[in-house]
């Protein structure tokens, strides 16, 4: 229904045409106004391009200034960025930059360094956040070298990856880099993902600059051989001047006010598709026209017979690219999506330049007989091979078949490189960078993947530290993983005493100390033993003597008794003797002059004696009564010495009974407690540096200064959040990189499904990360180009031919000989030169090769539809002998000059020049000149299906055929 619906509205176009090519008195076509007119044409277009670069600024400075980020803002590396810098209070930029030093880093390089760092912490307009760990003597292990001859500082400067202000803050990092000068001996490079993309596009724009000239003088040195005559090579290089004069101003305007996203590639792919495509288009016109001159039709009528001709292919194919490139507005990496809109402008520039500036140069050139063709063989060489074609379909067919599958047979093994380092030349200062760190730091140092994992408690506890671990452990294993950071490992291993058998052998160590210090202490038990045992005897002893020394003072106190009675008898007695001399004593007295005196001084000395005998007996008799008070005393104390002394004996025989006791146990446990030691040690020194035996931080341990500063690297401010950096041993710009950054993802997920730290949110960002989402973008992308691109050049080219038949053969061709050119081009660069395809090359040689393969493909269909009215065979040759010279002229000079990219240093440069001139040179000998012909010879009058052809020749009927399209392009 959709075929014969298309066949009923082009067939009133068509005879519409063929009406209005019968009129010719009347044509007001657009070929008659621009021949009429070209030189006001000529002068509109140059006056466009003049006006526009004067009135706008020039591309190159509104991409400095507007080119946006190379990953759209949901990429998950892009979410992980920036969910880090919420978190942890830091940037959320996702262009991490490191500055390396190298060399001695003696007092210089410190002061360097330190000079360096303070004036980065100063431009906080570049410099977003900076993380300055050899300042510091406990992190300064992790920034140093082991050799002492590198160290580096991480920052994060303003601007995602690929846009116009992350270049900025690159480049001026290096200036002030340059500007502080390091001191001799010691170099300094920037360097990271965020140069390493800064150089690539830098590279990129100022190759193609180089590469774009040079092409434009292969070009013109190739059309000058083809043409032989300087005005015809300048024709369709002026046409394709113009176009760029006036695409980029536009193109320019739009992007400088936000309406279209530009980049570097924007300005490289403008110039490659408008030169390329500008060019063909050229060659397609001036061959008719040359054609219909050497058949002998004057100037004006081959120009227009010509222009009738090629113009619907050239709209058709115009109309098909630039809507295919439309549709890349859709796609979601930076490169491609700032490509699509740009280059669908300057093609649908390029169309109305070929449609009007390229006929009015021709008929200004023309009418000075300037552009005159010059004698040929070509179609006569041509029509011995459409002779060949006509006549064995199914041979060539299946030759030229065979020779697509050998070129595509090497798709099978496809490998899409993604590395943004390797196809860069050695010498950008980002590569020497990562040159000089992989010289003293081990692999992949300055490209970890930052995972962020958020819990919904503090992780700053040694519950929280062994869920970190149990992470950390995890992702230990998964292969190509080289070393995690992480706060539960901080120097990139597991610390010895971080593991409960490190901890355990310490144990054991000090027990061993601590038993071999109690040996001596345990000796003197027994000197204890035998002191007690010669204390007890002593005891015993002074307890005999207490028990005679009682007995002793109970016989001191009888005596006393006694003898204080007898002094009592002596005292009275005493007293009596002295009541007898008180007369004596009167005398003694009252006699003066006692002692001279014959009698007083004789009782005087009677009298003295006695007096004294009396207080001497009173002093007795006291001190006999005193005497007897202390016997009882006496005996009162040591009978209650005695019971004590009883008492300790029973003690100390309890105390030697105890250190028996005591001797016995130690006895038995002292040979248990060094099996214990042996144990503990013997642990600790068979699972030291194993990385085994459990992990365990003690809430002492967490207190430490060392530990509190690691914290507050890898541990957000509330610590619900941990960060953790995990080093490859290589590839993190490729596959292996993409991969290990999903089994990282996987691994985490594995890892807390159970334990102290569940049900996490896990964010990973860096290369690893950001190549996986690059390589799902690019497929996305791919399938979106590639869906769009064949859809549309169907519905193109079934509504022009009229024939869905004929429209899917045109399709099947372009995507066979993009295949074989990708199959070709990767066997070359992956077994000869040892590098993979890069990923943009499938993308930009598609555009490529699509726009050229419709172009060729689409003339040689129309050509032949216009001429099978003579039958399919004639038909055949004569489109050989017309189109044969003009497609190979097209296809050998863009694809030369496509090979021309294959010098450049920029790999991903040379790899799509190569790609796109491969696929060109198969699309020119292959495709157009074999398996196009042969599948219209074996398919017949089926080829134009549902419209079967009447071989009888009506008036117009070769124009109507064709003319479709173009009909439609006038109407519109």
């Amino acid at each position: 229904m959709i075929v014969l619906s298309i066949e009923r509205w082009t067939a009133p176009l068509a005879a519409r045409w063929s009406r209005t090519i019968g009129r010719r008195p009347k044509d007001r076509s657009v070929v008659r106004f621009v021949e009429r007119f070209a030189i006001v044409v000529i002068g509109l277009w140059a006056l466009l391009a003049g006006a526009g670069n004067l009135a706008v600024p020039q591309l190159e400075q509104v991409i400095h200034e507007q080119s946006r980020a190379f990953f759209p803002p949901d990429a998950d590396a892009s979410v992980a960025a920036a969910r880090m810098g919420e978190v942890f209070g830091d940037s959320d930029s996702n262009n991490v930059t490191y500055v390396v030093l190298e060399g001695v880093l003696d007092g210089s390089a410190r002061a360097y360094y330190d000079a360096l760092v303070a004036a980065l912490r100063a431009d906080t307009t570049h410099v977003e956040s900076l993380m300055d760990l050899w300042s510091d003597p406990l992190t300064a292990p992790i920034a140093e070298s082991r050799d002492q001859r590198a160290t580096y500082v991480l920052l994060r400067l303003s601007g995602d990856l690929g846009s116009a202000e992350a270049a900025r803050s690159v480049q001026a990092v290096r200036d002030l880099v340059t500007a502080l000068s390091p001191p001799p001996g010691v170099a300094a490079y920037v360097t990271g993902p965020g140069a390493t993309i800064y150089d690539e596009f830098a590279s990129f724009d100022r190759q193609m600059l180089v590469i774009t000239a040079v092409t434009v003088v292969l070009i013109a040195a190739l059309l000058f051989i083809v043409y032989r005559s300087v005005v015809a090579a300048a024709i369709p290089l002026i046409t394709v001047g113009l176009s760029l004069g006036v695409a980029r101003p536009i193109v320019a305007a739009l992007g400088a006010h936000g309406v279209i996203e530009v980049s570097v590639f924007s300005t490289a792919l403008i110039s490659a598709m408008i030169l390329g495509a500008g060019t063909d288009y050229g060659i397609f016109l001036l061959g008719r026209y040359h054609e219909n001159r050497r058949a002998g039709i004057d100037h004006s009528d081959a120009l227009i017979g010509a222009y009738r001709s090629v113009a619907p292919v050239i709209a058709a194919s115009a109309t098909t690219i630039a809507a295919a490139l439309c549709c890349l507005s859709f796609a979601k990496v930076g490169m491609l999506r700032s490509a699509g809109i740009p280059c669908a402008i300057g093609i649908v520039v390029a169309m109305a330049a070929s449609l009007t500036l390229l006929p009015a140069l021709c008929a200004v050139a023309g009418r000075l007989r300037l552009i005159e063709p010059k004698p040929s063989r070509i179609a006569r060489r041509w029509r011995r091979v459409g002779i060949v074609v006509a006549r064995w379909p199914g041979p060539v067919l299946v030759t030229a078949g065979a020779l697509l599958a050998v070129c595509a047979v090497p798709l099978f093994w496809l490998s899409i490189g993604y590395s943004e380092v390797a196809v860069q030349p050695s010498s950008t200062e980002s590569n020497q960078g990562y040159q000089a760190a992989q010289r003293h730091f081990p692999a992949e140092r300055l490209l970890p993947e930052i995972v962020l994992v958020e819990a919904d408690h503090d992780l700053r506890t040694p519950q929280g530290l062994i869920g970190i671990e149990r992470i950390s452990r995890r992702i230990m294993e998964i292969p190509g993983v080289r070393a995690v950071q992480s706060a539960s490992r901080p120097a990139g291993g597991v610390q010895p005493e971080s593991t409960l058998t490190d901890q355990a052998g310490r144990i054991g160590s000090q027990l061993a100390s601590q038993t071999s210090t109690l040996e001596p202490q345990l000796d003197s038990i027994g000197t204890i033993r035998t002191t007690l045992v010669r204390l007890s005897g002593a005891v015993g002893q002074l307890q005999t003597g207490l028990s005679g020394g009682v007995h002793g003072l109970e016989q001191i106190s009888s005596g006393g008794a006694e003898l204080r009675a007898g002094v009592r008898a002596v005292r009275e007695n005493s007293e009596t003797l002295a009541g007898y001399l008180d007369p004596l004593r009167a005398f003694v007295a009252n006699t003066p002059d006692c002692p001279v005196h014959p009698i007083c001084g004789p009782v005087q000395r009677i009298v003295a004696p006695i007096d004294g005998m009396l207080s001497g007996t009173g002093q007795l008799s006291d001190a006999t009564g005193k005497f007897d008070a202390g016997a009882a005393d006496a005996g009162r104390s040591l009978a209650g010495a005695t019971d004590a002394v009883a008492t300790m004996r029973g003690a100390v025989a309890d105390l030697r009974e105890l250190v028996d006791t005591l001797t016995a146990t130690i006895d038995g446990l002292m040979p248990q407690l060094q099996q214990m030691t042996d144990y503990l040690t013997g642990l600790g020194g068979d699972f030291a540096g194993t990385a085994e035996g459990g992990f365990y931080l003690p809430g002492s341990a967490l207190k430490d200064p060392r530990f509190q500063r690691v914290l507050q690297l890898l541990c957000s401010p509330d610590g619900h959040a941990t960060r953790l950096l995990v080093y490859g041993d290589q590839g993190s710009w490729g596959r292996a990189g993409a991969t290990r950054a999903d089994q990282i993802r996987e691994a985490i997920h594995e890892a807390t499904k159970e334990g102290s730290v569940v049900d996490v949110d896990i964010h990973i960002s860096g290369v690893g990360s950001a190549t996986s989402d690059l390589h799902r973008y690019f497929e996305y992308d791919f399938r979106l180009l590639a869906v769009t691109s064949m859809l549309l050049i169907f519905v193109v080219i079934a509504l022009m031919l009229r024939s869905p038949v004929a429209a899917l053969v045109v399709l099947a061709t372009v995507v066979a000989s993009y295949a074989s050119a990708l199959g070709a081009s990767h066997a070359l660069w992956r077994y000869v030169f040892g590098h993979d395809l890069h990923w943009a090359v499938p993308s930009m040689s598609f555009i490529a090769l699509v726009a050229v393969g419709a172009d060729y493909n689409l003339l040689l269909a129309a050509r032949l539809r216009e001429e099978s009215v003579a039958g399919l065979h004639t038909g055949m040759i004569r489109t050989f002998a017309g189109t044969g010279g003009v497609v190979t002229t097209a296809g050998v000079v863009f694809g030369l000059t496509m090979f021309a990219m294959f010098s450049a240093d920029l790999i991903t440069i040379a790899q799509v020049g190569s790609t796109i001139g491969i696929g060109l040179l198969i699309d020119t000998f292959v495709v157009r000149a074999a398996i196009v012909p042969a599948i219209a010879a074996l398919l017949g009058r089926w080829f134009w299906w549902p419209h079967l052809w009447v071989a009888k020749r009506r008036e117009g009927a070769g124009f109507s055929s064709i003319s479709a399209g173009l009909v439609l392009f006038q109407t519109l």
